[in-house]
């Protein structure tokens, strides 16, 4: 009896440690992650936000770019080329296009340590040369989910503002769901911002032109 109390009490006494690493790591997890984001956007003085209203997932997100507009408009419209830049992001493809409207399909995935996220969507996006680009799903892990950026001339530059809205279509743990999907738009957005930067301070191709 004595043995069999000591064997249920370590257990006991294991189980509640293993409860308490988890919780610590988890705690350490989200610390880490929200970090990471908060320094990235400190470091390209950009800013995104992204919070709940009830089901809803609201995004707003802006950047001042020291870049000529056709530039950046060009970044913007290559969807194609988004998986090389854009991190958790498998494959970017046009489908089909017609005109100012074409129909990409993304598929990624975005996480940290136990915890991933579905993003596979197919849009349905137009453009407004070259101003404004207006995407909204119509098929994929997302129940609604609409999105419009929108390039405005700034001196020398240009601001890249991004709102969206959306509904996962997937479910979302309070604790540690919306801080990853927090961190994955963030990421996306700023590696949208820095790819539009980086392509403004290379040297001139005769292709950029559209």
């Amino acid at each position: 009896m004595h043995i069999a109390s000591l064997s249920l009490t370590q257990a006991g006494s294991l189980t509640w440690q293993a409860l308490l690493r988890g919780e610590l790591l988890l705690l350490l997890s989200m610390l880490w992650l929200l970090s990471q984001s908060v320094a990235h956007a400190a470091e390209a003085q950009d800013s995104v936000r992204a919070w709940r209203e009830d089901d809803v997932v609201v995004v707003h997100a802006q950047a001042d770019l020291d870049a000529p507009l056709r530039t950046a408009w060009n970044v913007l419209t290559d969807y194609e080329g988004y998986a090389q830049f854009i991190p958790d992001l498998k494959s970017s493809r046009v489908l089909a296009r017609s005109g100012n409207t074409a129909i990409v399909e993304q598929k990624g995935e975005a996480g940290f340590f136990f915890y991933h996220l579905p993003l596979e969507v197919t849009f349905s996006v137009t453009e407004e040369p070259s101003t404004v680009v207006s995407s909204r799903a119509i098929s994929g892990t997302f129940k609604e989910m609409t999105g419009r950026y929108v390039l405005s001339e700034r001196g020398s530059g240009v601001r890249l503002t991004y709102n969206g809205r959306m509904i996962p279509a997937f479910h979302l743990p309070p604790l540690i769901g919306m801080p990853a999907l927090r961190a994955a738009l963030e990421r996306r957005f700023l590696a949208l911002a820095r790819e539009i930067r980086r392509v403004a301070g290379a040297p001139a191709k005769s292709s950029d032109a559209r």
